[in-house]
Parts: C-alpha cells; sequence; structure tokens
C-alpha cells in the first residue's frame, strides 16, 4: 500500500504542474512532502522505524485521497469565492503599523526576558541549569513568537534592515522554529513575487544547504552531538552516516514512527475535540474552562523525538473520519488561496498563503495548523496589511 500512495503522490505532483506550471502550488508541494518523507522512512536508516502497521498505511492513504480529490475537483469545477475588498479597514499607513509592530516585539522581548532572568543562548553560554523551555510568560510567549515569525518573514522578503531583529530573536531564545518558519515563508513569499529562473534555482538551493547546515549546528549546540548519535540508533550498515544527515533524516522521518506506534494503541475518536482546543486556546483560557483531553496515550518512541506528523490530534478527536476530513479541508484551503493569489497581486494575500504553504511543507513533522503562534499570524496579517482595496505597484 504504500507504493500506492507514493504514485498518487507522483500524479497529484504531475497534474498539478501540467494545470498550474507553479512549483510552489499546493497539490505539488503536499504530495512531494507526502512522497520524499515516506520514500526516506521505507529506507529504515534507524532500528527506530518498524514496519507501517495497515490502519498507518489506511490512515495516509485517506488523506491523499481526500486532499487530492477535493482540491482537483475544486479546479476542474471553477468554484467562485467573493470578494472581501469592500471591507472597510484602518486608514494607517502599513508602514507605521510595522513600525509600531517593531516597538511591541521589542518591549515584549525585554519584558520576558526580565521575567525569565535571562535568555536561553545567555543560559548556554554562562552553563545555568535553565532551559529553552524555562522561557518567557505563558500564554503571552506564543503571540510573541507568532509575531516575531510574521514580520520576519516579512522583513526577510522585503531586505527591511530590521530583518536581522528578528533573525537575532531567534536566535537569542534558540528557537529553530522561528528561524525556520520565517526562513520558509519568506521562501514562499519570495516565489510570489519574482520570476523563477536558473539564478533564483541557485541562490534557493545555497539557502536550502545553508539552512541545513544551521539546523545541525543548532541541534548540536542545543542538544549535544554525542546525544544525537546516541539517540539515532542506525541499522547495521548505517553506523557511518553523518551528524547533520542523522538529524534531518531523524526530523523527516521519525515521527511517523510515532504516529505508527500510536496508531498501534488506539483507535482515535477518542477526545471529541478537547486534543485540539487543548493545542489551539491558550493556557490561561485553558485553565479557565477546564478543557482537557481524557486520553493522552504515551506513544512516542522516545520523549526527545516529541513529534509526530500533523495527524495525533485529530485522529484521537475524531479517528479516520477526521483524518479524512482534514485531507478535504486542506485541499479546499489550498484551491481557494492559491486562486486567490494568482488573482490578487497583494501582499495579505501572499503572506496568508506563504503560511499555508509553510504549514502544509511541514505536515510530515508536526501540525502548524493547530500551533497557536503560528495561525496568530493570520490575525497579525489582517491588522498590519490592509490593501485588499488596490493592488501593488
Amino acid at each position: 500500500m504504500e507504493y500506492i500512495i507514493l504514485i498518487i503522490c507522483i500524479l497529484g505532483i504531475v497534474l498539478d504542474y501540467v494545470k498550474n506550471k507553479k512549483i510552489y502550488s499546493p497539490a505539488i508541494v503536499f504530495n512531494a512532502i507526502f512522497f520524499v518523507t515516506l520514500a526516506l522512512y521505507l529506507l529504515r536508516f534507524s532500528n527506530f522505524q518498524q514496519l507501517l502497521s495497515y490502519r498507518t498505511k489506511v490512515l495516509f492513504l485517506s488523506n491523499v485521497l481526500a486532499f487530492n480529490i477535493t482540491y482537483f475537483l475544486c479546479f476542474f469545477i471553477k468554484l467562485k469565492f467573493p470578494s472581501f475588498s469592500k471591507i472597510k479597514k484602518c486608514n494607517m499607513d502599513t508602514e507605521k503599523r510595522l513600525v509600531i509592530a517593531r516597538r511591541i516585539v521589542l518591549a515584549l522581548f525585554f519584558i520576558e526576558m526580565i521575567y525569565s532572568k535571562g535568555f536561553p543562548l545567555l543560559w548556554i553560554l554562562t552553563g545555568s541549569a535553565k532551559t529553552y523551555f524555562d522561557y518567557g510568560i505563558p500564554s503571552l510567549h506564543g503571540a510573541f513568537n507568532g509575531l516575531v515569525m510574521c514580520l520576519g518573514a516579512y522583513a526577510l522578503f522585503k531586505k527591511r534592515k530590521d530583518k536581522f531583529l528578528y533573525l537575532g530573536i531567534g536566535i537569542l531564545i534558540i528557537s529553530r522554529q522561528i528561524i525556520m518558519t520565517m526562513v520558509l515563508e519568506a521562501i514562499v513569499f519570495n516565489f510570489l513575487s519574482t520570476k523563477f529562473d536558473k539564478r533564483s534555482l541557485r541562490k534557493y538551493l545555497v539557502i536550502g544547504i545553508v539552512f541545513i547546515v544551521m539546523f545541525n549546528v543548532i541541534g548540536n549546540f542545543r542538544s549535544g552531538r554525542d546525544t544525537m548519535d546516541n539517540l539515532f540508533q542506525p541499522r547495521e550498515g548505517y553506523e557511518k552516516l553523518p551528524t547533520s544527515l542523522k538529524w534531518v533524516y531523524a526530523y523527516m522521518t521519525f515521527p511517523i514512527s510515532n504516529l505508527n506506534n500510536l496508531v498501534s494503541i488506539t483507535d482515535g475518536n477518542i477526545n471529541h475535540g478537547a486534543s485540539i482546543a487543548s493545542t489551539l486556546i491558550p493556557t490561561a483560557f485553558l485553565n479557565i474552562i477546564h478543557i482537557e483531553p481524557k486520553y493522552t496515550p504515551q506513544y512516542l518512541i522516545l520523549p526527545h523525538y516529541n513529534t509526530s506528523t500533523s495527524f495525533p490530534d485529530i485522529y484521537l478527536d475524531f479517528g479516520i473520519y477526521g483524518i479524512i476530513g482534514y485531507g478535504v479541508l486542506l485541499g479546499f484551503l489550498g484551491y481557494s488561496l492559491f486562486k486567490r493569489v494568482s488573482e490578487k497581486n497583494l501582499e495579505s494575500t501572499k503572506l496568508v498563503y506563504a503560511i499555508y504553504i509553510h504549514n502544509i511543507f511541514l505536515l510530515f513533522y508536526i501540525n502548524m495548523f493547530l500551533y497557536l503562534p503560528v495561525v496568530s499570524q493570520f490575525f497579525y496579517i489582517f491588522l498590519l496589511f490592509h490593501e485588499e482595496g488596490k493592488n501593488e505597484d
């Protein structure tokens, strides 16, 4: 069944490219991610990678089919959407709003630094026992990260001077997620705004190599190279894989091991929405309304590998039907956003689409559609970019 999934992914990529001629279109990104991660998993470089269960295969197949059927049906029946260009919005200049937002970021960073009595990079350099997880004010920290990612992605693409501020914050708090999100969203934003050619391809290849190297260096710095080597547990014949390859391979494929483990111990459809709510609602509100999943299985192959693709919360809440519905929703959103970004040359639309593609790109890793810092970017875009009534020059 794994090979049927791979074939469907290839067909989805080919059909979407023939239809749209854009390598950043939703079905190409979605199917490419499923194809690459599943194909890498089947190589099984590590002892943690067991054979996929039948139910896990059905889960993957259901989601891939649901996405592709929905996405291509929308294209062929040519759905239309209402225009929102007449919505009345704030008259303040976008640049002024960006300046205010930057000042808010600086203020929040210093407030959290004072509250936490330092920041993660300083703790590592001074040998403190504190870690990244000791930094920040609960509930506020997620909103702060979302604002940094949103402003950082825009600043990176626009080559604004304040891009170094947002990158610097990501480094100071040793957040690979902030840096990764900013870079990925900026790349998609760039694709939407410039003509893609051989020069662009070389540029993105260089960015990809630099990104992998930075991911490896930051990972070794935060967790230690020896720790990674001990936790990878290579199968016989793969002991001499470079540490950098182990980092990338583990992050791309071990989440599937976790998901396979989860599916083997539960049929899902247990928490009826509580798992999703607990990830989207800020901690302070959760404590007030007392929403808590009834069942939280320990399904990680190791605590260090704490991601398990984008499916667990949906699976635990609604089972296989939730996974199918999730695929339908992603396909519909992909079509509607791609259609809108193709018709409207607006920075706000490009940024929204960049977040969507960023989230699709990370489906193999974690569900960013249910991650509050990333989701909060949609709110910040609405506040900061109000050009819906006019096109860019």
